[in-house]
Formats: structure tokens, C-alpha cells, sequence
């Protein structure tokens, strides 16, 4: 039994990963490591020590992380935790004595990754389904909702002859879509930095384009002046008479949204890790709903009730941007550009997959961000609240 449960890790790393992946191999490299920079440490070598260090962890035990944290992710939580002990230590200076004591507790866990048996659980593959089905919906109804704007705007002018243009910049923004989302992989793979730093980055932009949503999507203002800024493009296309300059609008539209639709799966899909399948099952599942929308704009001619949406939009929008900024912090950590002041044993730890899927690990750096977050989206839907209910002066009747 063991040993099947081994081989059919090995395959998921081998399927996971560029190339095949010797768990083995790279777990035995990583315990050289660690002993080579505690030999470093003690010759007085501490930044040639700390990369060592670092190199066992990044280099190779990352490597051989997907199977182990299927199997055990207790285990490998812990893992991680201890070789952020032996880097941070050996910044800090820490007596030799500490960092062997670490150093051993690494050791040990490494001896046991072979004989891991545990699994991954439920909660972490329903939030990953929920993440990708609530990505591609979210930005596939903004779509929907764009060009039946520019399709009852057409309609209003009574030029069916543009009607062509709208869906040809359509497709050709969904195909765009596809491309940056295979090119943004591939150009990710072969970057020249770590794959933290590139999750750390992908991370915060991801934040920061989130946090704007969110309030967008609260501000009616915001979303009228959105829809007349559209309107009056539209406008100038049609005067022209162009069937090409009516599809370049639905084209810029819509392809906004995919772009951000790629930003976001590609955080998500770092979070997702070893539960990825389970992300692209919500997304095919919002793919099907989205066609049941599509069919109520544009076949029904049915008004969907987005007003209502709203609310539930803006909640799952800011719990990904709270997410994001805690797996931000922690990829910033394991790159080694933020200190890790360990919170394990002390807090309450969630399987591994929950947390890279919710941003909650054990540490006061992440802790912090988020909390961090979660008062700014408070203080901030505070006072949109009371501009909302702040008597209008011009609107006051005479």
C-alpha cells in the first residue's frame, strides 16, 4: 500500500513539475545542504551559510514538496517553518548550538518524508473549486453585462450592421485571453527569479487590483461614469461606420476582463497547488453558468438581477485580496526579503492547502497583513456607508 501511494505521488509530481522529479534524491540533496551550511555557519561563513540554506530549501525541497504535502501536510507545514527557523538564524546570528538543534528537527522530518501516508482532506479542493468557479464568473458577467451595453446601444441606433463587429472584437478578446494566460505561464516558468518572488509579485498586484474592485463595484457613481465613458466610445464607433472600430472597443472591453481574469487564476493557481484539478473543475463549472447568462442577455433578453449580486461580488472579492495578501507576505518570506517570526505550535494550524488557499499561515508577518487589510476594507466600506446616507445638498427639494 505504501508503496503504491509513493508511486502515484511520484506521478503527480512528474505531471506537476518540468521534467521527472527523484523525491528521494531531492530530499537527500536538501539534507546535504543543511549540514554543509551548518559547517559554513561555524567557519564564520553566515552569508555563504544562510544561502546554503536557503538553496536546500528552494532548490530541492520545494521540489519534492507536492507528493510529501499530499500525503502529510502536517509534516511538511512544520518543515517549512523549521528550515525558515535555521535561515532566519543564521541572519541573525544565532549560537551554533540553536541552529544544529534545528538543523536536527529537519533531519528528522527528512528521514521520515518517505514513509508519509496521510491525505489532503476536503476543505482545501472545495475552496479551490470556489475560488476558480467565483474568478471566471465574476469577470465573465462583467463581460456579459459590457456587451449587452454595447449591444442595446446598437440596438437603440438601429445600425444591425455593427451588431457583426461586436461579436468578432468579442472573440478576438477571448482569444487574446488564451494566449496571455499560455504565454504568462511560459514566460513564468523560464523567469530568472525565484518562483517565490514571482508569487510574492503576482500576489500584490493581484491585491491591489482586487481592492480597487471591491470598492468599484460599491460606488454607483464609479460604475455610471464607467458606463458613459463606454457609451460615448461606442458612440464615436458607429459614427464612423466602421465595423473594425466597433469591434476594437468590444475588444479593449472585454479583454480588460480577461486580463485580470488571468492575473487572478494565476495566483490562485500557486494557492491551489496539489489541488489545482479542483480549481479548474469551478472553473468549468462557471463556464456553464456563464453560458446560462449569456443565453438570458442575449436570446431571453432578460434583465439579470446584478444589483443583487453586488453585495456577494464585493465579499468574495475582498476575501481573495485578504488571501492574496497573506500568501504574498509568506512567498515574500520564503524568497528571504521578510522576516519570519513563527507563530507554529502557539496558533492553531490549518492543513497546508487550506492555508496557501486562504492566506492564513502561522506567522505574525502574514497575521498581521491581513489583519491589516481587513481594517482597511472595514474603515472603508464605513465611509462609503456614510457618504451614501450624507444628505444630497444640490438634490434637496425646493
Amino acid at each position: 500500500m505504501k508503496r503504491l501511494l509513493l508511486l502515484l505521488a511520484l506521478l503527480g509530481v512528474a505531471s506537476a513539475a518540468p521534467g521527472q522529479v527523484d523525491v528521494a534524491a531531492e530530499l537527500r540533496t536538501a539534507h546535504d545542504l543543511v549540514a554543509q551550511s551548518l559547517r559554513e555557519y561555524a567557519s564564520g561563513q553566515r552569508e555563504a551559510a544562510f544561502k546554503t540554506a536557503r538553496a536546500a530549501y528552494l532548490d530541492h525541497f520545494e521540489y519534492a514538496e507536492p507528493p510529501l504535502r499530499v500525503l502529510n501536510p502536517d509534516l511538511i507545514l512544520e518543515m517549512e517553518y523549521r528550515f525558515a527557523d535555521l535561515r532566519n538564524g543564521m541572519k541573525s546570528g544565532a549560537n551554533l548550538s540553536e541552529l544544529r538543534a534545528v538543523a536536527g528537527d529537519i533531519d528528522g522530518s527528512l528521514r521520515k518524508a518517505e514513509s508519509i501516508v496521510n491525505g489532503t482532506g476536503v476543505l482545501a479542493p472545495t475552496l479551490a473549486a470556489t475560488g476558480g468557479f467565483t474568478i471566471l464568473f465574476r469577470e465573465g458577467l462583467e463581460a456579459a453585462l459590457l456587451m449587452a451595453a454595447i449591444l442595446a446601444y446598437l440596438a437603440s441606433t438601429r445600425n444591425d450592421r455593427l451588431r457583426r463587429g461586436v461579436w468578432w472584437g468579442a472573440g478576438a478578446a477571448l482569444a487574446a485571453t488564451a494566449l496571455t494566460w499560455a504565454a504568462a505561464t511560459y514566460l513564468l516558468s523560464i523567469a530568472p527569479i525565484s518562483r517565490e518572488l514571482i508569487s510574492a509579485v503576482t500576489s500584490v498586484i493581484a491585491v491591489v487590483i482586487l481592492f480597487y474592485l471591491s470598492f468599484w463595484m460599491l460606488q454607483q457613481g464609479d460604475r455610471k461614469r464607467s458606463a458613459e465613458f463606454m457609451r460615448a466610445r461606442v458612440s464615436q464607433a458607429v459614427q464612423s461606420g466602421s465595423l473594425g472600430a466597433v469591434a476594437l472597443v468590444t475588444f479593449t472591453t472585454i479583454y480588460r476582463e480577461g486580463f485580470e481574469t488571468v492575473l487572478f487564476y494565476q495566483a490562485l493557481a500557486v494557492a491551489s497547488g496539489p489541488v489545482q484539478g479542483y480549481m479548474y473543475l469551478g472553473v468549468a463549472l462557471a463556464a456553464l453558468a456563464l453560458v446560462a447568462v449569456f443565453a438570458a442577455l442575449f436570446r431571453l433578453g432578460r434583465r439579470l438581477p446584478t444589483q443583487q449580486l453586488f453585495p456577494a461580488l464585493v465579499t468574495v472579492t475582498a476575501l481573495f485580496a485578504v488571501a492574496f495578501v497573506g500568501n504574498g507576505v509568506r512567498a515574500f518570506q520564503e524568497a528571504g526579503w521578510l522576516p519570519v517570526t513563527n507563530l507554529y505550535g502557539r496558533v492553531p494550524t490549518l492543513d497546508p492547502n487550506v492555508a496557501a488557499l486562504t492566506g492564513l499561515h502561522p506567522t505574525v508577518e502574514t497575521l498581521a497583513a491581513q489583519g491589516l487589510m481587513v481594517l482597511v476594507y472595514v474603515i472603508g466600506f464605513a465611509v462609503l456607508r456614510a457618504r451614501e446616507r450624507r444628505p444630497s445638498r444640490t438634490g434637496a427639494p425646493v
